[in-house]
Parts: C-alpha cells; sequence; structure tokens
C-alpha cells in the first residue's frame, strides 16, 4: 500500500498531496500505518485514480436535531449536545456566524477548542458528512445521530442513565427524577422534550 500511495501523490490536488506525504512520513517513521491512517491511505489511491474519494454523506434525515438546536437557542446562548458513540465521546454544537458553514452542526470530540478532533458536519439540510478524523468510525457516529434524530428523549435518557450527567448540560444528575429521565427538567424546556 505504500508504494501504491507513493505512485498516486502526482495525480493528487496539490491538498491532498500535502497529506498523503505527511501519511508516507508517518509510515517510514513508525514502519507503518495505523488503522485509521491506511483508512485514508486506500482513499487517497482511490481519488488518484479517479474513484470518487469525497466524504460520504449520510443523507437520513438528521433535520430534528437541527430543531432540537434551534429551539435551545432561544434560551441558551451556545447549546451543545454530548453523545457517545461505542465509548467514544461526541460533543454537537451550532457552527457560528464566521464559520465556512454556519448553522451546520460540529461534530467533535471533547476537550479544548484547540485540540478536539473534528469528526464532521451535519448540514442545515439534515444531511451527515463525515470528516477526515472521522475515519472508521464515521458508521458508528452517523448512527447515533440517526438514533438521536430519531428519539432525543430516549437517546439523551439512556446517556443520563449511563453516564450520570445530562447530555446537554453535562452536569451530573443528583435530583431522583432526572437520574430516571435521564436528564434534568430545565433542559427538557430548553431542548423541547417532555419531561
Amino acid at each position: 500500500m505504500i508504494d501504491q500511495l507513493k505512485a498516486a501523490v502526482p495525480n493528487l490536488p496539490e491538498k491532498d498531496q500535502d497529506f498523503a506525504r505527511s501519511l508516507l512520513a508517518a509510515a517510514s517513521r513508525w514502519r507503518g500505518l495505523t488503522d485509521k491512517q491506511t483508512y485514508w491511505a486506500k482513499r487517497l489511491i482511490d481519488k488518484a485514480a479517479g474513484k470518487s474519494a469525497e466524504p460520504e454523506q449520510i443523507s437520513n434525515n438528521l433535520a430534528p436535531i437541527l430543531r432540537l438546536f434551534q429551539k435551545a437557542a432561544s434560551k441558551l446562548k451556545h447549546p451543545a449536545i454530548v453523545l457517545s458513540a461505542d465509548n467514544m465521546p461526541l460533543r454537537v454544537t451550532v457552527a457560528g456566524s464566521r464559520s465556512k458553514y454556519p448553522g451546520s452542526l460540529n461534530v467533535t470530540g471533547l476537550g479544548s477548542f484547540d485540540n478536539r478532533a473534528w469528526y464532521g458536519r451535519v448540514t442545515e439540510q439534515g444531511t451527515w458528512v463525515p470528516g477526515r478524523e472521522a475515519g472508521e468510525h464515521a458508521p458508528k457516529i452517523a448512527g447515533v445521530l440517526r438514533r438521536f434524530a430519531a428519539d432525543p428523549a430516549a437517546v439523551a435518557g439512556e446517556h443520563g442513565k449511563i453516564t450520570g450527567c445530562c447530555c446537554f448540560c453535562n452536569r451530573p444528575l443528583d435530583d431522583k427524577r432526572s437520574v430516571a429521565v435521564g436528564y434534568g427538567p430545565v433542559c427538557a424546556e430548553n431542548y423541547g422534550l417532555t419531561w
């Protein structure tokens, strides 16, 4: 695969050439590629060969998640939702007005702004577009987003019961009823869910 990637570099757009060279440097330094790097090397090789290497867009209707954020925006300055895809924490937030895609939803890892992984976005049309860092986790992330869009109360409740924290405000649940539901009454009102 390393030889295929080396041969593919000249046939890639300039930005992809830089990425391919970084993968080759990593392979040289660590004597091989990780699973995630292998995934992206295959995508680049396919792109150089003229096969579609654009991120797969999952057209399942995720518009209900956008509506939750629109509802919350009337009461919260920076609404966010924390979910989990197979123990991989996900943070969903609205892209700001200075973003390339304002109004879309960013799906990231946790942590500070400078060093959190960016997994992709939900467009304003409700389509999931995975980013480079999603790699092989993209289908799992899409599955969690589909489940959340279909039944936000149930998925939010599961998250709260498993983690002991509300997925909306990320605070510990300490009231008996909130623990039983999986999120609190204030967050339920903010996001338009029953409690």
